[in-house]
């Protein structure tokens, strides 16, 4: 069981990845799934070019950090999931679930499909991910 949920872990890892850098490739998409569901307008609309540049920034800074923890994991899960050491189960628990679970919540709250559905897809992966091989991670005692 270990050896797939790690797969499911991986391609949650690498799912995340990419989105990562679409963030940051192309704030814009991003920045404009998000002004349509909470203001129905996009960044072309706004009337204050520094503002629009802003959201741009700060939607860029959130890949950037994105993907710095995605890359983190990559070694979590390589040093320790792997080897069904526990602090390793812990840490994709808590910092995979914070990172999907608030996105969610929030594009819910939001009506961003687009990011509701990406942020669905990664929660999806990182459960198989997690709970998959909880017996290799916390096993009975006898």
């Amino acid at each position: 069981m270990l050896k797939t949920a790690g797969v499911f872990l991986l391609i949650g890892l690498l799912f995340g990845t990419v989105y990562s850098l679409v963030v940051i490739v192309s704030p814009q998409t991003i920045a404009n799934s998000t002004l349509k569901a909470r203001a129905d307008t996009k960044l072309a609309n706004i009337q204050d070019q520094v503002a629009a540049e802003t959201i741009v920034a700060q939607t860029r800074h959130l890949g950037i950090f994105a993907l710095t923890t995605n890359i983190a994991m990559f070694f979590v899960f390589f040093k320790g999931f792997q080897k069904a050491q526990k602090w390793a189960w812990w840490a994709f628990l808590l910092v995979a679930g914070i990172g999907w679970i608030y996105g969610l919540v929030t594009e819910i709250g939001e009506g961003d499909r687009m990011n509701m559905i990406g942020h669905a897809l990664g929660i999806v992966l990182w459960l198989i991910g997690i709970l998959l091989p909880i017996k290799a991670f916390f096993p009975k005692k006898a």
